[in-house]
């Protein structure tokens, strides 16, 4: 299998984020948050406490969105699904409009609870509605299940915002599902290229390497029986 080759700063952020506990490995996820995994993704706490590595996480997020849309620059808009990745989406438009980048990125906001007005229905939504003009991108920090992805994506069709892709920073590849659902799925950051980068940087043991490769592998999520 062919792994990405990640840039100087790609490479730098993911060694703060190893430092800062946004990513956590072994006895530290059980020390943390009582769960038996091997590894662990908190790009919540880990990254409202240090608003540099949210910044950077924005600066991901808009350079692919401008790969992505090379070929057909159109306006851009990111929601992030609530409440975890909305200050993801934010710090995405503001690195954005920062270095003034093109195509432009705006910023909507997604409730996680509906908000109803007298004489008026729910609305989930918070910002611009142009779906002639404008693509809409659903982040996230972490694709595992995809469940999150899922009641998010429905609230925005509620909504009338067509979703054009699902970007996250980390994709677990634990068969989610969303791209033969017809979802345009991309992750920043394979887990098992970040695995392979630490390992060779010796971030991580060997140990922690395979036992981690092996976790996920026998925890797919299509290979769990559909409801009868």
């Amino acid at each position: 299998m062919n792994r990405m080759r990640f840039t100087a700063e790609q490479e730098m952020l993911l060694r703060e984020l190893l430092e800062a506990g946004a990513v956590l490995i072994g006895d530290a996820v059980r020390a943390r948050f009582g769960l038996n995994s091997p590894i662990y993704f908190d790009l919540r706490e880990a990254l409202y406490a240090h608003p540099e590595l949210l910044w950077k996480a924005g600066r991901e997020f808009a350079h692919k969105i401008c790969e992505l849309t090379r070929d057909n620059p159109v306006p851009q808009c990111v929601v992030g699904v609530p409440d975890t990745a909305t200050p993801l989406a934010l710090a995405t438009a503001l690195y954005s409009w920062h270095q003034q980048m093109r195509p432009e990125i705006s910023y909507a906001l997604l409730r996680k609870e509906g908000k109803t007005y007298p004489g008026l229905p729910t609305s989930y939504w918070i910002g611009r509605r142009d779906s002639v003009r404008c693509e809409y991108n659903l982040v996230d920090d972490v694709v595992a299940s995809g469940l999150t992805k899922r009641n998010a994506a429905a609230k925005m069709r509620e909504e009338g915002i067509p979703l054009r892709r699902i970007l996250v920073f980390f994709d677990r590849q634990q068969g989610d599902g969303l791209r033969n659902e017809g979802y345009e799925l991309h992750g920043l950051f394979s887990v098992f290229d970040v695995l392979d980068f630490y390992w060779k940087e010796k971030l991580i043991t060997g140990e922690d390497h395979l036992k981690i490769t092996q976790f996920l592998a026998s925890r797919r999520f299509d290979a769990v029986p559909a409801l009868k």
